[in-house]
């Protein structure tokens, strides 16, 4: 079980003893030797027995955490603490109810710290919502954003189109703009009588309102249903592969701009217990419809195929990583607005203490990505001997700051720089937003 897959309450359980960091995995094995050789020669040291349990756990060695542990039983059989991380190890392995007895253990002895009575009851609870048959969870975030080039225009007024140099109107360049947005999610899941069968649905949606350039106000939804199997099964353990029907709408200045439809699959794997793998396949017939200051956006309508392979590995029970492998490839009706775009990127997430209060962990996360596109065909208005080529970066900082379980504070910061062929589609913007998220 991967850590993002743990309820955000129970993630906040600080499991098996003090934090490690990122050390190495020779450095952790190293440290288990010793501690080891300590725990032989002083078998009722549970300061020790507590610290090999968590290097344990850090290096993926969950089996060794919850040995460790339950042989400390012997030496402390009512610990609050001992029956708290003992929870929370076979919660982390899915065993669920083997789980709910050792949470129970320790609400049932007496003087239980306040902390560690919280944190059962995070966890009880979140065993409870996966033993139900039906989960419904969504969020919901809204805030403002300021971007420098909201129209994603050329910061260079005159720009070539066929070797000719033209001026672009004061609409067209780059400026900056501010915009309110709204975006939400939620989700419905239903595990079936059907041993392995889940059913999932869910609906998604985004609206943004600018300050100066109306032509940006825009509206989306996308909506998905369809199964999920349980491949535990036929013999492949803790993987999972779903089949989804999608269908999207967006809206621009108020007029409808694009309609789509298609099925997706997506493939999970968690390989190890701090590795997961996940790939998916998508495709969409994509309808595009002018609008009143895009005439032509027509011409964009067509098939859509993306592709996209993901690693993802918890380094430690803070600090996780990802790295993405991504594919598009675009049949618009014209040749010129066909293209084939690769890309990867790599990100992670980091939970620290609250700086302020003591409350819920803070998250930071940063991602980098890099891409590159190809189109079919010259764009004989701008360049009638080459099709456009380009190469693109971003890089997105992302700092959560939760006031409980449920609400939070987010702030985000961005860079995306595009270089292209052609000079009229090559821009750079840097974005910055601060929003309010409420979860359920």
């Amino acid at each position: 079980m991967t850590l993002s897959t743990v309820p955000a309450a129970a993630q906040q359980s600080q499991n098996v003893a003090p934090r490690t960091g990122a050390a190495s995995l020779d450095e952790i094995e190293a440290k288990r030797k010793a501690l080891f050789d300590r725990m032989m020669a002083a078998p009722d040291d549970l300061d020790t027995a507590f610290e090999y349990a968590a290097l344990s756990s850090q290096a993926g060695d969950l089996e060794g955490a919850i040995s460790t542990l339950e042989r400390m039983l012997i030496y402390a059989p009512g610990l609050p603490r001992l029956q708290l991380e003992l929870g929370v190890l076979y919660y982390r392995l899915g065993a669920y109810e083997t789980a709910r007895q050792y949470f129970d253990g320790a609400k049932a002895v007496g003087d239980v710290p306040p902390e560690v009575l919280s944190k059962v009851d995070q966890y009880l609870a979140a065993i409870d919502q996966r033993g139900a048959p039906s989960q419904l969870s969504g969020m919901v975030r809204t805030g403002i954003r300021y971007q420098s080039n909201a129209n994603a225009g050329p910061s260079n007024s005159t720009v070539t189109l066929n070797g000719l140099s033209y001026t672009l109107d004061d609409l067209s360049v780059a400026g900056d703009d501010l915009n309110a947005f709204i975006n939400g999610a939620v989700r419905y899941r239903h595990d079936t009588d059907l041993q392995g069968i889940a059913l999932e649905a869910g609906i998604s949606g985004y609206g943004a309102g600018y300050r100066d350039r109306d032509t940006l106000n825009t509206a989306a939804v996308e909506a998905y249903a369809g199964p999920i199997f349980d491949l535990g099964r036929f013999g492949l353990d803790d993987r999972s592969l779903s089949v989804m029907l999608l269908t999207s709408g967006v809206l621009i200045e108020g007029d409808r701009y694009l309609a789509s439809a298609g099925v997706s699959t997506n493939f999970d794997w968690q390989v190890t217990p701090v590795d997961s793998l996940s790939a998916s396949l998508q495709y969409r017939y994509e309808e595009y419809s002018n609008t009143k200051s895009r005439q032509t956006a027509e011409l964009q309508s067509g098939n859509r195929y993306d592709g996209q392979l993901s690693w993802s590995h918890n380094v430690s029970e803070d600090l996780s990583l990802t790295g993405r492998l991504l594919a598009t490839r675009r049949d618009a009706e014209t040749g010129y607005l066909s293209s084939t775009e690769l890309g990867a990127a790599l990100s992670g997430t980091y939970r620290y203490a609250a700086l302020i209060g003591d409350g819920p962990a803070w998250i930071i996360g940063l991602e980098a990505a890099v891409a590159g596109r190809r189109y079919d065909d010259p764009d004989a208005m701008i360049n009638a001997g080459e099709s456009q080529r380009d190469r693109e970066f971003s890089l997105n900082l992302r700092q959560i700051t939760p006031f409980n379980e449920r609400v939070a504070l987010v702030a985000e910061a961005g860079y995306r720089k595009v270089w292209s062929n052609y000079d009229i589609k090559a821009f750079d913007n840097i974005s910055m937003s601060i929003g309010i998220q409420a979860a359920f």
